[in-house]
């Protein structure tokens, strides 16, 4: 079964085309077509496909499903998608898309799709219960058990993002206040290294990025500050770790993982920011979950939502020969 997975970002479109053993053979990665409108970006999706399959010597007969993974809130019995950076509202991606190619198509959330592959041919291989995150723009989750993606009703399971505590000040885009995300993100850590630094915080973070820089300071620019000794850098990635620890916690005594997936720009910080998300959530844990605490980073990189959004497309497709059978 030929299949494609293709992990659709507002700048970028990663595509890889995958053999009948599951193996990713090729893969494209190109910018986002966002001028056209819907139609633009679907039909440089359908581009996408049908020159994977040239380049590797393939008819367009060969191809079985593809799958795909996307920003924003999705009807996964739809198929519709809403996108705040991309020309998608309300669009029928599935639908359309599998129009133009003549193959079964999937969507799903890119988040959902990332810690999918990840579950099945990354780091949480062998697994039978994978909790999973992403900290980059913003901040979601998913959860895989015994290879099953739960959506949960309306697919809206994961979003943790958008749990708003009282002591978090952020107006979220959104439109709520507080979300988690305006702080547990790669923008959040900028966010919050720019208030402390207004408020009057001195350091190395503070020499880098005098007033008339300061709009400029990214969340890699505290993570190097941290790694440079800065005290209120390595402050920031504690406090930022704490938070995301008072969201996780509850969610491990639900769900027991077998391990936790961390993953996105603020996640390559490693031990700066895993360590004290490892040790806050273990003393916020009964002993049963502490001892078994498992925190890891992705193996995969870039080619996880490529996996994810394939094997999902496999999976779906069988299931579909199966119940016609």
């Amino acid at each position: 079964m030929i299949t494609i997975g293709i992990d659709v970002g507002g700048t970028n479109v990663v595509s890889g085309l995958f053999n009948d053993e599951g193996r990713l053979i090729r893969s494209r990665k190109v910018p986002t077509e966002t001028s056209q409108g819907s139609a633009g970006l679907l039909g440089q999706l359908a581009e996408l496909c049908k020159t994977l399959l040239t380049e590797e010597g393939l008819p367009e007969g060969a191809l079985s499903a593809v799958g795909i993974g996307l920003p924003g809130f999705i009807d996964f019995k739809t198929g519709e998608v809403d996108a705040a950076n991309l020309p998608l509202v309300r669009t029928p991606v599935a639908q359309k898309l599998s129009e133009l190619i003549g193959v079964p198509v999937t969507v799903r959330n890119d988040v959902k799709m990332i810690v999918y592959g990840e579950s099945l041919r990354g780091v949480g291989k062998g697994f039978d219960h994978v909790l999973g995150l992403t900290l980059g723009t913003g901040l979601a989750s998913a959860w895989v058990s015994e290879r099953k993606l739960h959506d949960g009703a309306a697919g809206l399971a994961g979003e943790i993002g958008h749990i708003a505590f009282s002591d978090i000040p952020y107006v979220c885009g959104c439109g709520m206040k507080g979300c988690l995300e305006t702080v547990v993100s790669a923008t959040g850590i900028a966010r919050q290294a720019r208030d402390g630094l207004a408020a009057g915080w001195v350091g190395l973070l503070a020499e880098r990025f005098p007033p008339e820089r300061r709009e400029s300071l990214t969340a890699r620019d505290v993570w190097q500050a941290a790694v440079d000794g800065d005290g209120f850098a390595i402050e920031t990635f504690r406090r930022t770790a704490g938070w995301l620890a008072r969201a996780l916690a509850p969610a491990i005594a639900l769900l027991s993982p077998d391990i936790i997936i961390v993953g996105g720009g603020v996640a390559s910080s490693g031990e700066l920011f895993l360590q004290p998300l490892h040790a806050v959530l273990s003393s916020s844990l009964h002993p049963l979950y502490a001892e078994r605490l498992r925190i890891v980073t992705p193996a995969l990189g870039d080619e996880a939502g490529l996996y994810g959004s394939s094997e999902f497309a496999r999976e779906h497709l069988s299931l579909a020969k199966e119940a016609s059978a």
